[in-house]
């Protein structure tokens, strides 16, 4: 990822309606997670700046982050984070089975090699234990800000659970979010593709990210209660389409 976006998610990820809606559902799942009590270490691989280590939901023995980048390893660091590892996450610096949960959020679609990171996040993971991945959804919703955020990919449903399991876990929990806005993100992708070209890539990423994270404070809060809403929605009943996808999963016993 551009170490621009590194700083702006910096300032933005306490507040940012994407940020604050999405941790709410991860947190959501990792809560209700802890109703058997025997939940206690967790690692946050490709943790970025450190958000979700910072936020993360009370009752837990040890709260990790690893990241290959220098640079998201010090904005954590100026959130208060000292738990930290910097490592490649296709070959993690743990002990097997060393984790109650793992999560992944915004990881796995950066890398060539999808496959083996899974398989590490597998193997860190304890028997019975739990794995957490947030992934973008549909690859026709591709835009400039893809590029820039140098994802490799993104994911169909059928993609995700075939690579979950591949390596071994099993689904607990599948559902796409932030459905609301999908028929717009499909208007936004095909205009780009038929308006872009010809145009400099890096300039239209740099006009999409501006575009997309600088909103006024109103909108931001009414997108921020649009999710919350959402999240109560997705918990019950299934929605067939979402800017992005959410997938719990178990290391079989």
């Amino acid at each position: 990822m551009d170490r621009e976006l590194y700083r702006r998610f910096f300032e933005i990820e306490d507040h940012f309606w994407w940020s604050v809606g999405t941790r709410r559902v991860f947190f959501q799942l990792i809560r209700d997670l802890q109703g058997n009590g025997t939940h206690k270490r967790v690692l946050d691989v490709g943790c970025g700046t450190g958000v979700h280590l910072k936020e993360f939901p009370p009752g837990w023995k040890l709260v990790a982050g690893c990241d290959y980048s220098d640079l998201a390893l010090s904005f954590c660091q100026e959130r208060g984070i000292r738990t930290l590892a910097r490592c490649d996450a296709t070959r993690l610096p743990f002990a097997t089975d060393a984790f109650d949960l793992v999560t992944a959020l915004d990881v796995v679609e950066h890398l060539d090699d999808d496959q083996s990171c899974m398989r590490e996040i597998t193997r860190v993971c304890r028997r019975g234990g739990h794995v957490l991945l947030h992934v973008p959804a549909f690859q026709i919703l591709w835009t400039e800000k893809d590029d820039l955020s140098h994802h490799r990919r993104r994911y169909h449903r059928a993609e995700l659970v075939a690579l979950v399991e591949r390596c071994g876990l099993q689904i607990t929990r599948l559902f796409y979010i932030n459905a609301f806005l999908f028929p717009v993100a499909l208007l936004r992708a095909a205009a780009g593709r038929a308006l872009g070209r010809g145009r400099n890539p890096a300039a239209r990423a740099t006009e999409s990210v501006d575009q997309l994270y600088c909103i006024p404070g109103p909108l931001n809060r009414l997108m921020t209660g649009l999710m919350d809403l959402e999240r109560r929605v997705v918990t019950r009943v299934p929605i067939p389409f979402g800017l992005s996808l959410v997938c719990l999963a178990r290391k079989p016993s």
